[in-house]
């Protein structure tokens, strides 16, 4: 009898063992992503070659997204109004388009953003991948304090809600 509850007990522990390991896989073991250097081929609309280290100094939000990606069009406009509301406290976000160049420009003319978007080439995939999307989900998104250093990432669609509680504090 005794030895039972101890078997049970066991395999209780030995499965909590499990999922924490799990969730912590899948997860990244972190919400923090390691410093990953950018791609060189990031370039504007206009194909002018440009740099994260452009925004140090900011909050930035690196948002990863595509023109064909139904939740990327649709957390767009508050990305917009964030801007907005707090750019001048120091948020900044950027798009990072995993789409051809067209694509993205034919989008914009219907939905208009008041943040620089960059086309991330072949190299965004990677370069997303190594911030911590490993199911390559899009919209995926990358938060950087003013010192340019890493400290959160989302896959998937990210409201206000929780986007407030990551940056919130690093805006004062």
């Amino acid at each position: 009898m005794k030895s039972t509850k101890l078997l049970y007990g066991l395999l209780a522990l030995a499965a909590l063992l499990l999922g924490i390991l799990a969730e912590r896989w899948m997860s990244g073991g972190s919400s923090v992503p390691p410093r990953i250097a950018e791609p060189a081929s990031l370039r504007d609309l206009d194909g002018n070659p440009r740099e994260i280290a452009e925004w140090k100094g900011k909050v930035l939000v690196l948002n990863f997204w595509a023109s064909w990606c139904a939740p990327c069009r649709e957390e767009m406009p508050e990305f917009v109004r964030m801007q907005t509301e707090l750019g001048d406290q120091g948020l900044q976000f950027v798009g990072v388009a995993i789409d051809e160049s067209e694509a993205v420009q034919e989008f914009l003319k219907e939905t208009p953003v008041n943040y620089p978007i960059l086309l991330g080439g072949g190299g965004a995939v990677s370069w997303a991948q190594s911030l911590g999307n490993r199911f390559n989900v899009l919209p995926f998104s990358a938060v950087f304090d003013r010192d340019g250093q890493p400290v959160d990432v989302h896959a998937g669609p990210l409201s206000r809600e929780r986007l407030m509680k990551v940056v919130g504090p690093l805006l004062k």
